[in-house]
């Protein structure tokens, strides 16, 4: 690789980038701002490597960037002993080193050392703040991992602790897991924790909250500015309020702390230890009685974080979503509405996994031979145990439906039987159901699929579609496959039964198309009742007529 300068050339075009000592014309020790720096070039034949920069013997307390760990390099590249410690310059995957020219790399390189070094007290407290969990795990001497569990961020509450071997749970009151009552060996794997009481305050205001780093520990002085900020109110009011009235049972306690800076919310645990002072409000004794504070590893692990995190529809979280039919198109729903935010299913289905259904059920082979049900159950709540899946194994019918509607919030049909479906929503239109309900079905042949949502609190119904405009019932309007195409694509098993021969693309899109119809409902709402249809091409708004004004369910015309 041709380079227009060397290593050595570049450091030295900066005025305030003094030469060292040149261990090769790649690894070469400078000095910038009285302190002492090893900088290794990019790899020539490497072209997604970067440029390396060390900080040499010196602490450097009051900058960021400089990271906690000591990294030790081989006795034959022949540098000097002592302390390197490595300055992270660059974010994760954000710049394509493969396409940055060499020299470019190194000059990118110190100019970022540069601004760093050169930031003034605000740009300083917002880096640390973007690195806030890294500095606050990484000065926890305690080995214990503690994964938090919340709710909500924006109130305080009452936490409770359970330990396992190596962990700890602090988790919101009245949040439940479903792993927590897990035995082994007739033991509990999870251990209710009562030594300590746990509380969780959350920090409206998070400026000037900086973490611990080498050579700074927090104390109670860092607890009291969180609760008593002269210049800053970190806490709101009702905050505060709790803090005057609740009174611990414990000498120590524990405090989760919960924030959100710029660039990112975070949660972090401290061990706040305390003299034996009983009776004292959780506010006398942030002010008076704290000795020690201990730094706690903490991570957050609650559904409603882990989906914010990867921009879930937060909206599904909580709701209460009926799902009847478990098949292929019923798994492929079922499996990725919890990972895109549902934490609450009641699924309903009486089949078994039979052999030929393997390759087009979202869970591939396992469970064959047992309820369909079950196994989802299974599956989806080994994900998160803040995931609940109500299994019911046993077929759905109209009146069983109709019981149910007062402990959901949204229907989702995926069975292929039209006479179930006309019946559920006959019954649904009769009940006055007021919860949206969305029929999904895949046509034989695997090319075409449909979504009806429908509020029966407008006109539109799913016996529309079986309407013509005399209010005679027809075949359903919506399908467009070739009928010759269709009777092709039955596979009949030689006993009366058929299954219809698809592959998995049209599981996949129609699954995909469903997602975006339930975040537009929750986001947006949907002002009418609506059809869509589903091709290998493009997902649209129905061109079948509907709703129909004659349909004998919601329409005019009389029963």
């Amino acid at each position: 690789m041709d380079r227009s300068l060397s290593v050595k050339n570049v450091l030295e075009s900066y005025k305030d980038i003094t030469i060292d000592r040149e261990f090769t014309k790649d690894i070469i020790f400078f000095k910038l701002y009285e302190k002492t720096f090893l900088f290794l070039a990019p790899l020539e034949d490497t072209p997604s490597s970067s440029a390396r920069i060390y900080l040499f013997n010196d602490e450097l307390l009051d900058c960021p960037h400089i990271m906690l760990r000591n990294d030790d390099f081989p006795n034959k590249l022949g540098l000097p002993e002592g302390t390197y410690r490595w300055i992270c310059l660059f974010e994760h995957n954000s710049v394509v080193y493969s396409l940055v020219p060499y020299e470019e790399k190194i000059r990118d390189a110190i100019d970022r050392l540069v601004e760093l070094l050169s930031m003034n007290k605000a740009e300083r407290n917002r880096e640390y703040q973007k690195e806030f969990m890294f500095y606050w795990n990484n000065c926890s001497s305690n080995g214990t991992i503690y994964t938090a569990y919340l709710s909500q961020e924006e109130s305080f509450a009452e936490m409770q602790l359970y330990y396992s071997k190596g962990e700890a749970r602090i988790i919101e009151k009245g949040l439940i897991l479903s792993d927590n009552d897990v035995r082994l060996k007739g033991g509990r794997v999870w251990k209710h924790h009562i030594e300590n009481d746990v509380f969780y305050i959350p920090i409206a205001d998070s400026r000037e909250i900086l973490p611990p780093t080498r050579g700074y520990k927090w104390t109670a002085s860092d607890i009291q500015n969180i609760v008593y900020g002269d210049q800053i109110e970190h806490l709101r009011y009702d905050s505060f309020q709790m803090l005057k009235t609740c009174i611990p049972q414990t000498q120590n306690i524990i405090l989760l702390f919960g924030m959100k800076t710029e660039q990112i919310n975070v949660v972090f645990a401290a061990k706040v230890k305390c003299k034996n002072h009983k009776g004292h409000t959780l506010m006398e004794k942030i002010n008076s009685d704290i000795t020690e504070v201990e730094p706690l590893i903490t991570h957050r692990k609650d559904y409603h974080y882990l989906c914010e995190q990867i921009g879930n529809d937060i909206g599904l979280m909580n709701k209460r979503i009926m799902l009847i039919g478990a098949g292929s198109l019923g798994s492929y729903v079922a499996f990725e509405l919890v990972k895109n935010g549902a934490n609450h299913l009641s699924i309903y289905d009486s089949d078994t996994l039979e052999e030929e259904n393997v390759l087009r059920w979202s869970y591939g082979g396992l469970g064959k031979g047992r309820k369909k049900v079950q196994v989802i159950k299974m599956l989806l709540e080994f994900l998160h145990s803040e995931i609940r899946i109500d299994a019911h194994d046993k077929y759905m019918d109209s009146l069983a439906l109709i019981g149910e509607l007062t402990d959901i919030d949204m229907i989702i049909v995926t069975i292929g039987n039209s006479d179930d479906q006309l019946d559920f929503n006959r019954a649904l239109k009769k009940a006055g159901c007021s919860i949206p309900v969305l029929y999904i079905w895949l046509e034989a042949g695997g090319n075409y699929s449909h979504i009806l949502y429908v509020d029966y609190q407008k006109r539109g119904c799913y016996e529309c579609l079986y309407t013509d405009s005399n209010g005679n019932i027809v075949n359903n309007r919506a399908i467009k496959s070739i009928n010759d195409d269709s009777a092709n694509a039955v596979i009949r098993n030689g006993c009366g039964g058929t299954r219809a021969a698809y592959g998995t693309a049209i599981l996949l899109r129609t699954t995909a198309a469903l997602l975006d119809v339930i975040k537009n409902i929750n986001i947006y709402g949907v002002d009418s009742n609506i059809l869509i249809d589903i091709s290998p091409e493009v997902t649209a708004v129905s061109e079948t007529k509907f709703p129909m004004e004659a349909c004998r369910c919601c329409g005019n015309s009389t029963n």
